[in-house]
């Protein structure tokens, strides 16, 4: 893997899809109420199911174009 400024690069597909997971938990720990400060929990989820699908994405497509050529 090529060294990257983003931080967050280096995760992999596996570590994308635990970060989307994750954040899908912490949007339903939201959305039930579990939670005082919900309004913000659920940006905060939703920014970090964005990153995670962004990080799978980007990877596997990588992957996708690497093998096709």
């Amino acid at each position: 893997m090529t060294d990257s400024s983003w931080s967050w690069a280096g995760l992999g597909p596996v570590g994308g899809a635990l970060l989307t997971l994750s954040g899908v938990g912490l949007l339903l720990w939201g959305f039930l109420g579990r939670s005082d400060s919900s309004p913000s929990l659920i940006y905060q989820a939703a920014k970090v199911v964005a990153v995670g699908l962004v990080i799978t994405g980007t990877t596997l497509l990588a992957r996708r174009r690497d093998r096709d050529h």
